[in-house]
């Protein structure tokens, strides 16, 4: 080698050496800049799978939440007709009602108790349909429902009282008492109703072979159901803490992932529905009453869903007026004479504006007490700031003069 050529070799070491400190800065500082679009990328797929975690938990484990979805399936048709024929069927297998009508008609009528039972039978569904519609009944069914659930979830959290015994048999829903309510409606003697067996009427709702792996489950469920949520919330504020100097574009982005969550839990909350639907549902006439059923028991996660679109918007409309561009900073402009305002009107108002977005709860999503508490939360947090962000840059500022540069 030359020593032109080595001399060469040398410079082109040296320009290297210069210039490696700065591509390892620029690549650290790219890393870096990653982190945030990670860490959202994170904690919105947690966040979709904590939002199904928390729906089975609460749909199958909360007492209220399960009265309450059962007592709004009791106003669908389509249930109260399914009900209706249970009940009548359970009395009919429980019960001779041919043999107890024949006793009751006089010897030159007995051969008509045939087609009286069987004619009786549609009546009676009827009838049945309207009783599931009474205040009575109502409080019957919620009593059975409330019962049933609360001594399960007492066994699947092995919270069994002492006169309980899991060992054998099942948790059941247990309508018997509506079936002997029908039998006295169309005359059954007392004596004959006292002889339908106890399992008569009964849904059952667990096997106890099935408690083991149930209560383990559970336990799963109670430990994710908080734990998630810490989670995301953490995620998504190291997301913003570490987005130096681009924070307001990263709570944007927030903002939007939690607008996805929703969304996606929406489109797959239908696509479950229709599959489920699809492959239990044999018969077509059973159809219209699986969709019902799953329709009313998903409603929890609509409204989830629904939360976390809402929660999102306002979180993206927030970031946004906080932002530098152009239109931004005219709607702070704009917004300042109410913001700046006395902290007695400021509070009216933001008042106000919970109220209406309470009334109208979009998707149900604000039924629940803590996706309102979390709504209330995120609009005082955006007013107390965006009545900063105007105190420093627009004090003075005035209606008119506020219209007048819009």
């Amino acid at each position: 080698m030359t020593d032109s050529e080595v001399g060469s070799s040398q410079d082109e070491s040296d320009d290297v050496a210069e210039t490696d400190p700065d591509q390892a800065s620029d690549s650290s500082e790219g890393r870096v800049s990653r982190i945030p679009a990670l860490l959202i990328a994170f904690a919105t797929v947690i966040a979709f799978l904590g939002a199904v975690t928390t729906w089975v938990r609460v749909q199958a484990l909360d007492t209220d939440s399960w009265v309450s979805v059962s007592s709004e399936l009791l106003e669908e048709q389509e249930v109260r007709e399914a009900v209706s024929t249970f009940v009548v069927d359970e009395l009919y297998a429980s019960v001779d009602v041919t043999a107890e009508i024949e006793e009751q008609l006089p010897e030159d009528f007995k051969g008509l108790a045939g087609p009286v039972s069987s004619g009786l039978r549609g009546v009676l569904t009827e009838t049945v349909d309207r009783l599931l519609g009474s205040p009575a009944f109502a409080t019957l069914w919620e009593e059975a429902n409330r019962t049933a659930h609360q001594t399960l979830v007492n066994i699947l959290r092995d919270e069994t009282p002492e006169n309980i015994s899991t060992a054998e048999g099942s948790v059941v829903v247990n309508l018997s008492g509506i079936v002997k309510e029908v039998g006295s409606t169309i005359g059954i003697p007392d004596a004959a109703l006292d002889q339908i067996p106890e399992e008569a009427g009964q849904f059952v709702v667990l096997e106890s072979d099935e408690l083991d792996k149930a209560q383990e489950v559970v336990q799963v469920l109670d430990f994710l159901s908080w734990f998630i949520l810490l989670i995301v919330i953490l995620l998504y504020a190291a997301a913003v803490y570490l987005a130096s100097g681009r924070r307001v574009k990263v709570l944007r982005n927030v903002g939007f992932s939690l607008v996805g969550v929703g969304v996606v839990l929406l489109l797959s909350r239908s696509l479950a529905a229709g599959f489920l639907v699809n492959s239990l549902v044999e018969s077509s006439g059973d159809r219209a009453l699986a969709e019902t059923v799953t329709f009313v028991f998903t409603g929890l996660l609509r409204q989830m869903a629904w939360t976390g679109i809402i929660d999102g918007v306002l979180i993206v409309l927030f970031a946004s007026l906080l932002g530098e561009h152009r239109w931004a900073v005219a709607a702070r402009r704009l917004v300042s004479p109410m913001t700046n305002g006395s902290p007695v009107a400021v509070a009216g108002g933001t008042a106000f504006l919970i109220l209406i977005l309470m009334w109208w709860s979009p998707g149900r999503a604000l039924d629940r007490w803590i996706s309102a508490l979390l709504l209330v939360g995120l609009i005082i947090g955006a007013v107390v700031a965006v009545r900063r962000r105007t105190l420093t840059e627009f004090p003075d500022m005035t209606f008119s003069e506020a219209i007048g540069r819009s």
